[in-house]
């Protein structure tokens, strides 16, 4: 198949799940003999928008400026006129990971049938993020691309051929926002490479980070930002003052940072508590490897869940918040993994109880089910498959354009 893929994140510009899928889908399709060119963001000062791959990589063009325009205004613009430049490579399928670039390609190629990737609702998020903004500049900012971001996401779910979650989690975001795309929409999780998270190595992980054996090592990779809940795993931290040799290990980078030092500071946590700032590619599977506990304290909007999976891959329980999908990954490995809340004391507890009840079967159980169900190898032929039939299906185009205008 020639696919075109527009997405408003990729890896590694981005550390977070959407870009992590779009760029290992994108790359696992041209390692499967797929023709693929990708619309992506450009990086700052770059004057070549065009990636040259070696063969059975995807094309990689930058095509989405950052800059004073907000991407709910700029994305879909120009991914629509970046969709008509490479039009003429004669495209079987269109796939979009955020409703912005969506209607771009569907503004631009409206007879190719285009899958749309449901990572989130995009409407609610900015709605969350209007509540946690830090001064009212950014709470009106936020309340403007509101009401445009939730027109894009019905006109893209209404005209897409297929639709794919990550999760049932998001299936019910989507049954609120649209119930016929719901209804019909495909679940396919995403994957992680099984080969680079693995639990091979664990005492020389521990030695290469300078980790002492007797450390119990609480670890997390997060945006630092508020819907992430890292306040709360902080002051869950200083509850934990009774155990002994507990290191509380948090790699990401954000604009919470400043606030999240400060509290650690006031908490008189800086010999417990650990500020790693941004993880390198290859630093951040020994982390997952010698952590005794990975900690997903989520708030809100926990659409998969790609940390949670690359943990559980590395034979690392996860004690994570009943946020988003995370019980849905957790559940069927050890209920109690799951805190009973988002809030501090919650978080203590779980924290408290997955220490005492880790095992060698219970990181072996972790990971075999990351291995038996979320690797790529398992994976991608299901996304694969999605991609063929929203092909199969439109075999006599037609031209929607007026449905969109």
């Amino acid at each position: 198949m020639r696919i075109l893929v527009a997405t408003d994140q990729w890896f590694p510009d981005v550390l977070g799940g959407v870009a992590r899928v779009a760029t290992a889908t994108a790359q696992g399709w041209a390692a499967a003999g797929h023709d693929v060119v990708v619309l992506a963001p450009r990086q700052d000062g770059n004057r070549d928008p065009e990636e040259h791959p070696v063969e059975g990589e995807p094309t990689v063009v930058r095509a989405l400026p950052r800059g004073l325009l907000p991407q709910t205004l700029g994305d879909p613009l120009w991914t629509r006129r970046s969709a008509v430049r490479v039009g003429g490579k004669g495209f079987d399928v269109l796939v979009a990971h955020t409703c912005t670039t969506a209607w771009g390609l569907l503004r631009a190629h409206p007879r190719l049938p285009l899958v749309d990737v449901f990572h989130a609702d995009a409407a609610e998020e900015n709605r969350y993020m209007r509540s946690t903004a830090p001064t009212r500049r950014d709470r009106l900012a936020a309340s403007l691309l509101e009401r445009p971001l939730r027109r894009l996401e019905r006109l893209t779910l209404r005209d897409a051929d297929a639709v794919i979650v990550l999760s049932e989690f998001s299936r019910r975001l989507l049954t609120n926002l649209a119930p016929d795309a719901a209804a019909t929409a495909l679940r396919v999780p995403a994957g992680i490479d099984t080969n680079v998270f693995t639990p091979e190595g664990r005492r020389n992980a521990r030695a290469r980070l300078g980790i002492a054996p007797s450390t119990r090592l609480l670890f997390t990779v997060r945006r630092l930002v508020p819907r992430m809940g890292l306040e709360y795993l902080v002051d869950a931290a200083a509850s934990l003052g009774d155990l002994a040799d507990v290191r509380v290990a948090i790699a990401g980078e954000g604009p919470l940072a400043f606030e999240l030092e400060a509290r650690r500071r006031r908490l008189r946590l800086e010999e417990r508590v650990e500020l790693l700032g941004r993880v390198s590619d290859e630093d951040l599977p020994f982390w997952y490897r010698a952590a005794d506990l990975v900690v997903v304290p989520s708030l809100a909007h926990e659409g998969f869940g790609l940390v949670t999976a690359e943990a559980l891959a590395s034979g690392t329980p996860v004690v994570g918040t009943p946020i988003g999908a995370t019980p849905e990954l957790l559940e069927s490995i050890d209920p109690r993994l799951i805190a009973s809340g988002t809030d501090a004391a919650a978080l203590s507890h779980a924290i408290r109880n997955g220490l005492e009840f880790t095992t060698r079967d219970l990181r072996e159980r972790c990971r075999e089910y990351a291995v038996s169900r979320l690797s790529w190898k398992i994976v991608l032929p299901a996304w694969e498959r999605a991609l063929e039939s929203a092909v199969r299906g439109r075999q006599v185009p037609e031209d929607r354009d007026g449905l969109r205008a």
